[in-house]
């Protein structure tokens, strides 16, 4: 009995001091905090906006802008005023000749040399088209040959453009030419039943190749010559404006 009561003992000492120890933690009453009004924000209307006068500084600079714009016009509207002077003094090749001419990046804004370019079916940047080298051909050429890089294309060139470029109005459809079918199908009238023998009758320049031309192959695009990266990558040795002659192979060479 002793014994158990020395143990109740021991556990009342062990019991009293841990209630000695423990802490008691006070919690105090946080007071509501009382936030200030909101200021509210209004947004201008919008309506009210577009009525509100704009700065002299951006009139002067639109004024700029639009003197900029037919000084441009109007130097060449001038430009080509001088090069029709000029073409009655200028002289052809009479053999008959297979041309390519491909537009430049050159921004025309003058209604002459505009419709020029659309009657050559130039008037896409870097769109390029195959032509004889007639006189009124050329007499268009030369007239904007400040947007347009031209030259005598070579029978292999001719038949690599063809092979990779070509497409063909057919109706009011515009097809692919890869196979000789569509060939048959559009210029068997003229004796003409293959790709290469298509090619071959461009080349020679026949009698009704000149329509065939302007009529049914659709222009060639380039229109990825857009990029400045790819364009300063090709490192042309000819600008690409004017008459180059036999140096149109070598920028077709690069850009096909």
């Amino acid at each position: 009995m002793s014994n158990k009561r020395a143990k109740n003992k021991q556990l009342k000492r062990k019991n009293d001091a841990g209630a000695r120890k423990q802490k008691f933690v006070k919690f105090r009453r946080i007071k509501k905090i009382k936030f200030k009004d909101e200021k509210k924000v209004f947004l201008p209307n919008e309506d009210k906006e577009t009525k509100v006068k704009t700065p002299s500084k951006r009139k002067l600079r639109t004024l700029y802008k639009k003197k900029e714009f037919k000084k441009k016009r109007d130097n060449q509207t001038n430009e080509y005023l001088t090069l029709k002077k000029e073409l009655t003094a200028q002289t052809f090749d009479e053999q008959r000749r297979c041309l390519f001419a491909i537009r430049n990046n050159v921004e025309c804004i003058s209604s002459s040399p505009s419709e020029v370019l659309q009657k050559l079916k130039l008037t896409e940047k870097y769109h390029g088209v195959l032509l004889i080298n007639t006189k009124a051909n050329m007499k268009k050429l030369f007239l904007v040959k400040q947007y347009v890089c031209y030259g005598y294309i070579q029978k292999y060139t001719l038949y690599s453009l063809m092979e990779k470029k070509l497409f063909l109005k057919d109706g009011n459809e515009i097809k692919r030419c890869d196979s000789n079918k569509i060939v048959e199908k559009l210029f068997s009238k003229n004796g003409i039943y293959s790709f290469p023998s298509f090619c071959e009758y461009i080349f020679e320049c026949k009698s009704n190749a000149d329509q065939m031309m302007k009529e049914q192959i659709v222009p060639f695009n380039f229109s990825y010559l857009n990029s400045e990266m790819t364009f300063d990558f090709l490192q042309f040795k000819n600008e690409l404006a004017g008459f180059v002659k036999e140096g149109i192979n070598e920028i077709l060479e690069k850009i096909i």
